[in-house]
C-alpha cells in the first residue's frame, strides 16, 4: 500500500507540473514578437536560459508529463484494487 500511495502522489504531482508547463508554454508563446526575427530569437534565448527550454519544448515537456502522470495514476489505481 505504501508504493500505491507514492505512485498516486507522484501522479498528481506530475499532472500539476505538466499542466503548469503546458500553460506557461502556451502563454509565453502567445506573447512572442513574431514580426521581428531578431527580437524573436532574443526572446526564445531568454526563455531557454530562464525556463530551461523554448516555448515549444515547454509544451512538449508538459504533454509528456501529463501523459506519464495519467499512466502512473492508472497503474496506481489498478494496484489499489484487490
Amino acid at each position: 500500500m505504501f508504493f500505491v500511495r507514492i505512485g498516486s502522489f507522484l501522479a498528481w504531482l506530475g499532472l500539476t507540473f505538466g499542466v503548469i508547463s503546458l500553460g506557461m508554454g502556451f502563454v509565453l508563446g502567445s506573447m512572442l514578437p513574431i514580426d521581428d526575427p531578431e527580437a524573436l530569437a532574443q526572446a526564445q534565448a531568454f526563455f531557454e536560459r530562464r525556463y530551461g527550454g523554448t516555448t515549444a519544448e515547454m509544451v512538449t515537456r508538459g504533454i509528456y508529463l501529463v501523459l506519464g502522470s495519467v499512466v502512473l495514476g492508472i497503474l496506481a489505481h489498478i494496484a489499489r484494487k484487490p
